[in-house]
């Protein structure tokens, strides 16, 4: 038989899957249910999206034209299958409830959780250093330009600027904007500014003509700043968040997945954990 009228009153095509299925008849069952809707028809519409629903499920088999009854007897027989329809449904809530509970357990007790309970503190201690970092002293090292690429990229900002690529004497490179004759051409030894606990560089500076001239360095991780902290702090928000919801579950998955992943990539790159244990020491 066909069960395409069972379709059509929860409003669903007959491709829908059950989730699609369980959702829908979720939606309308808070619609019509008697309990939120006294209005003409709604028990009946009720009856109707309920056994669509089991039919569609293969909890109920579809039902066979009956004879027709008196309505003393119909009506009883529908309050009956109000009732019924009614327990069902308060049953299914309390099956799905249980189901989320259980769910979300199983995440606050895997070992998922307790990588985002370390990272919370990781981050927090992450996000504070780099905070810091904007206003403690740096440190300067000295260093000359050997090679030099003018105007290969652009730094992406509002206003156009050119970012080239610098080589030293110390087999380092750094992309710093603006490089002018003046820096490479007359005076190519400067000193790399960096940053007080993760030593990032900042800038190179040179002193041309008795003065100090500032040469922004890019693509660093501290160019990333504003970017690095968000996301370093997901883990702890996420254990502050702690509610069982769909949201909860998307940032269990993005401070498991995301943070962690960048931390370790942070940490390791560039001796940064070693800074991290020194406070820019060593």
């Amino acid at each position: 038989m066909s069960l395409k009228k069972y379709y059509n009153r929860l409003g669903l095509s007959e491709t829908a899957n059950s989730e699609d299925i369980r959702r829908q008849f979720r939606k309308l069952a808070m619609k019509y249910h008697p309990d939120k809707n006294q209005s003409e028809g709604s028990q009946e519409e009720f009856l109707k999206i309920t056994e669509a629903y089991e039919v569609l499920t293969g909890k109920k088999k579809v039902q066979e034209p009956r004879d027709v009854m008196k309505p003393s007897t119909h009506r009883a027989e529908q309050k009956q299958r109000v009732r019924e329809a009614r327990k069902r449904h308060y049953e299914q809530i309390i099956k799905e409830q249980e189901e989320t509970e259980v769910y979300f357990k199983g995440l606050l007790n895997s070992r998922g959780w307790k990588v985002i309970t370390v990272n919370a503190l990781v981050g927090a201690i992450l996000s504070l250093c780099l905070c810091l970092d904007l206003f403690l002293p740096h440190h300067y090292s000295e260093d000359r330009m050997t090679h030099y690429a003018l105007n290969v990229y652009s730094s992406g900002q509002a206003i156009e600027k050119h970012v080239s690529l610098v080589k030293t004497a110390k087999n380092e490179e750094y992309w710093i904007e603006e490089l002018d004759f003046q820096f490479y051409g007359q005076y190519p030894d400067f000193y790399v500014q960096k940053s007080w606990i993760f030593q990032d560089p900042t800038n190179l500076v040179s002193i041309q003509h008795g003065k100090f001239a500032f040469y922004t360095v890019h693509y660093t991780y501290f160019s990333f700043f504003y970017l690095l902290i968000p996301v370093f702090l997901i883990p702890a928000f996420t254990w502050y968040y702690k509610r069982k919801t769909i949201a909860f579950t998307f940032l269990y998955y993005l401070s498991l997945y995301l943070s962690t992943g960048l931390m370790l990539l942070f940490l390791t790159s560039d001796m940064h954990w070693l800074h991290l244990l020194t406070l820019g020491f060593v």
